[in-house]
């Protein structure tokens, strides 16, 4: 049996469908395009977090417990409880992306991905490395190019006792490791004197609030 449909009526249908889909896909480049334009965080994020103290602490632990998390999901929820506290002041951009309810939904997967890559960016931009090991690689090229250096490790307040040791035990074995390895570098003048007096080739750099939870300034 062979149906004949209206030409007239096949026509407008597909018009139809052509023109719902064409605008599902501007809706959809409209919102990434959005996203990418309100989430350069790389650069956005550092800026406003130097500004304001309570999201660099926050954004500081997100970015230690990063390396840990196995989901996005996961990565969505840290986000919430780190930066979504009222106490955190927020770019608006920042606060319309943590505006979910529900860790694995479309937003939450939108959220975490697009933050944990600007964190991740971030991170190779100003961070020098997750280990001693790649801490020395880098300071090693930054000598090569006649640049010093000062050091410090990620973290700026402690809430407890074994968080303060733990700081203390981790900058304690990054100057033992630097000294012992500053050892074998050669001299270099631009950065190692100061008129005839010598300078030190190890510069590390320690927060007060990381050696004590209770210090209060």
């Amino acid at each position: 049996m062979v149906v004949q449909l209206d030409s007239t009526t096949y026509e407008q249908r597909t018009q139809e469908i052509a023109k719902e889909l064409i605008a599902q896909t501007r809706e959809k480049r409209s919102l990434w395009s959005k996203l990418g334009d309100q989430m350069r965080l790389d650069d956005k994020l550092l800026d406003f977090a130097m500004a304001n103290p309570g999201l660099r602490v926050q954004l500081f632990h997100f970015i230690d417990t990063l390396p840990a998390l196995q989901s996005n999901a996961e990565i969505a929820h840290h986000l919430q409880q780190y930066l979504g506290d009222e106490s955190v002041e927020l770019p608006s951009s920042l606060k319309g992306i943590l505006n979910f309810t529900d860790y694995n939904s479309l937003p939450a997967k939108v959220a975490a991905e697009t933050i944990s890559k600007a964190v991740q960016t971030l991170a190779f931009k100003y961070i020098s490395g997750e280990t001693v090991p790649q801490v020395i690689k880098t300071v090693e090229r930054l000598r090569k190019e006649k640049m010093g250096f000062t050091i410090d490790l990620l973290g700026e307040a402690v809430i407890t006792e074994s968080e303060a040791k733990a700081y203390l035990d981790s900058y304690l074995d990054l100057m033992e490791k630097l000294a012992t390895e500053s050892k074998k570098w050669s001299n270099v003048a631009q950065i190692d004197t100061a008129g005839d007096e010598n300078l030190s080739k190890v510069q590390v750099s320690v927060k007060l609030t990381a050696f004590y939870s209770q210090f209060d300034p």
